[in-house]
């Protein structure tokens, strides 16, 4: 398509596509290079335009691009053409931006993505070759695999429009997924779809994102192709992607019964199955899959009983579990019969988490048990929790993937289980299955609770949140207000230096500026449709309000003269009429120039620029303060500023990550205050009885609290989702404003 192209208009790939107008040339279905779109529009009917930032900004990178890559690791039984393919898809940069990997069970699409992943390093060498991240989302739902994702680059989201927004930063990535087909596990089996379409069709629509997505054929695989119908496909059930002489020496070295390459070809877990499997005899001209059906009945045909017993407990869990928790299980006959079972499978993908592979052997195993009895086996698999001195369970001192399979037997037998409502069990299961069996219950059509609603909220199926004692900080915050003694719960078991005062849920986008001139004491809100006055201290709205035109502000500011400035995500700075109070009289802010932060100040407004520099402009004089040279490499994303020795201290945070302190009219400080690999969000400065306090939030949505002078003392937080702005009043409140919610919290001690 010549000339000016819309990406991601005709075709509705889901609620969350963003569509994208390009340079002359370019095709709208392939990769786009960040410097030729011109802007975007997000979803929604009334979404103004973005112009984008990087436009005809070309990146640059200290590595050339002709560089030699380093080695690759070792890529076994055969699969060296595949990968290759792989690799020569990645530096293709006229080729598609989704690559399928299909094939049948016990293909190898796992193990070659996993390959792929480690080969391609965030840092390679070589641009063309860096995989960001590989998510695996079997067990996920779309919201932990959104949470995930988000976690895995360095961004934080809830929500696929959250994460879709977070992507436009213009930052080229390629993202790994793996075993879609096995998304929210047996008791979701609609959701490898629904994460399809959620999730992988609308990150499909960003020009400079590529997706590398291991899908067998099916419905999944169908939305995707949907979605990018020029897509690659690389099917490893075809021969051309398995070198048959590898192939044969990779099964010579396979220990047990002998396997014939030619009867196996080009499948490694059917090859594993047969060196396991005496008397194995395939017929080469059939299918790998239908050689996997008749090689998994003889195969369960030639097994002593006592292993049919502990394979057949491994089938009725729902999900990979350790050796350790399989010999627990009924049936399983203990630890030796089950590590004599696991010698029986083909090894796991991942070390010591086992489940039955390939899927014919699942089913063949699950066609010859009785049906299960989910209740039965909750109460069975709850005897294993250590019990407490009082006799209560030892949730905490609990294994968490014991309490995960406790949690999906109880979630298969009632998806409304008052199981749920365990709060401490919740804590101490693994994630996942908790945010998988909130979904069923949603599903299911079971009213949402106080903490099914803390638990979406506080996304915490992320790395960052794998204490339990972390989960239970940030339960705390979401849970305040809602349910007050759940959250006082997690305030003690977290044991954190910061508490939530108060929480007031939006239905849109929030910002939240410090009052100022004639609103000093009082703090502006806005949630996406109007702009408030409320109490700092109880978050209660005053009467006063004004409409918003803009529905995604990128920053907010009260104004000497009583009202505010609004600057949105193009860039336009926009007085707002607040109780007859202007913004800022006629002509004030023509001669201010190209801004990217804004924040304001008795007399002034401080202002942040798209080549890094900051600026202090007192409105009454015309007098202006900057730096001399730029803090930041890139734009200024955020800023604060509050008195401090006698002066007025500014701290500005930038797209580089770095957080800078200065003063107008003296030198800034020799070094940033902060800095982390991630821009930064949000600043604010307060002076508070306890000291002067400084708030950062990056990304990866890390908010980072500090009283001036102390290095390791003061909070690092995480909510679960990305923070819009922060103020910090008078009497210490951090006020933090979220997608659906503006928080207070205080520092304690």
């Amino acid at each position: 398509m010549n000339g000016a192209a819309i990406n991601g208009g005709e075709q509705d790939h889901g609620q969350h596509v963003w569509r994208y107008v390009l340079d002359e040339g370019f095709d709208p279905a392939g990769r786009s290079p960040v410097h030729a779109v011109q802007g975007s529009w997000p979803p929604g009917p009334d979404a103004a335009y973005r112009p984008h930032p990087r436009h005809r900004r070309p990146l640059t990178d200290p590595v050339p691009a002709d560089a030699p890559p380093p080695g690759l690791p070792p890529l076994g039984a055969g699969r060296r053409p595949a990968g290759r393919a792989l690799l020569a898809w990645l530096e293709d940069t006229r080729g598609p931006r989704l690559c399928r990997v299909a094939g049948s069970s016990g293909s190898g699409r796992t193990h070659l993505l996993t390959w792929l992943a480690a080969a391609c390093s965030p840092d390679h060498p070589r641009p063309g070759r860096r995989v960001h991240a590989l998510l695996d989302v079997e067990g996920l739902t779309v919201r932990s695999a959104t949470a995930r994702l988000a976690d895995l680059l360095g961004l934080t989201a809830g929500h696929p429009a959250d994460l879709l927004e977070a992507l436009q930063d213009g930052t080229p990535r390629t993202v790994v997924v793996t075993d879609l087909d096995r998304a929210g596990g047996p008791g979701l089996p609609g959701m490898p779809e629904r994460v399809a379409a959620d999730l992988l069709a609308p990150l499909l629509s960003i020009p400079w994102l590529l997706l590398v997505v291991e899908a067998a054929h099916g419905s999944a695989a169908d939305l995707l192709t949907a979605a990018a119908p020029g897509g690659a496909v690389l099917d490893l059930d075809q021969p051309q992607w398995t070198d048959p002489a590898q192939y044969a020496a990779w099964c010579g070295r396979l220990t047990g019964h002998p396997v014939d390459p030619a009867a196996t070809h080009p499948s490694p877990g059917l090859a594993q199955l047969a060196a396991r499997t005496p008397d194995a005899a395939l017929d080469p001209a059939r299918t790998p899959a239908e050689r996997a059906i008749a090689l998994a009945d003889t195969w369960w045909a030639a097994l002593p009983d006592a292993e049919r017993g502990a394979l057949t407990a491994l089938s009725i869990t729902d999900g990979p579990i350790s050796t350790d928790l399989w010999a627990t299980l009924p049936g399983a006959g203990g630890e030796q019969t089950v590590k004599s079972a696991a010698d029986l499978l083909p090894p796991p993908p991942m070390a010591d988490r086992w489940r039955l592979r390939p899927d014919e052997v699942a089913h063949r195993v699950a066609a010859d048990r009785p049906p299960v009895d989910h209740g039965s086996m909750m109460w069975q698999v709850a005897g294993g929790i250590p019990v407490r001195d009082d006799g209560g369970p030892d949730l905490a001192g609990s294994d968490p993937e014991r309490l995960a399979l406790l949690l999906r037997h109880a979630s298969a037998a009632d998806p409304a289980s008052p199981m749920l409502d365990e709060l401490d069990l919740l804590l101490h299961a693994e994630p996942a299955t908790v945010t998988a069996a909130f979904q069923r219950a949603e599903d299911a059509g079971a009213p949402a609770t106080a903490l099914a609603e803390a638990w979406r909220l506080a996304a915490p199926d992320r790395d960052a949140l794998a204490r339990p004692a972390d989960r239970a900080a940030v339960l705390h915050a979401w849970l305040t207000g809602r349910d007050d003694e759940s959250a006082a719960h997690c305030a003690s078991l977290a044991a954190a230096r910061w508490r939530t005062v108060w929480n007031r849920p939006s239905a849109g986008p929030c910002m939240v500026a410090l009052g100022i001139g004639p609103r000093a004491g009082s703090l502006l809100l806005s949630d996406g449709s109007a702009l408030h006055l409320a109490d700092p201290e109880s978050g209660e709205l005053a009467p006063v309000s004004a409409p918003l035109t803009s529905a995604h502000p990128r920053a907010l500011t009260c104004t000497p003269f009583g009202g505010a400035l609004l600057l949105d995500a193009s860039g336009t700075l926009a007085p707002i009429t607040l109780d007859g109070a202007v913004g800022a009289p006629p002509g004030t802010l023509d001669t201010l120039g190209p801004c990217t932060a804004v924040a304001g100040h008795h007399d002034a407004l401080v202002l942040g620029h798209p080549d890094g520099l900051t600026s202090h402009a007192t409105l009454s004089t015309g007098i202006t303060h900057r730096p001399g040279t730029p803090l930041h490499d890139g734009p200024v994303t955020a800023l604060g500023v509050t008195d401090a020795d006698g002066g007025t201290l500014v701290v500005s945070g930038g797209e580089d990550g770095r957080v800078w302190t200065w003063m107008p009219g003296r030198p800034p400080l020799p070094a940033p205050v902060d800095r982390r690999p991630h821009p930064v969000t949000a600043t604010a400065l307060g002076a508070t009885p306890a000291g002067l306090l400084l708030a950062a939030a990056w990304s990866d949505g890390l908010l980072r609290l500090r009283r001036w002078g102390e290095r390791h003392r003061g909070a690092d937080i995480r909510l679960g989702a990305p923070i819009h702005s922060l103020a910090i009043t008078p009497d210490g409140l951090i006020v933090v404003a979220l997608p659906e919610a503006v928080l207070a919290l205080t520092l304690v001690g």
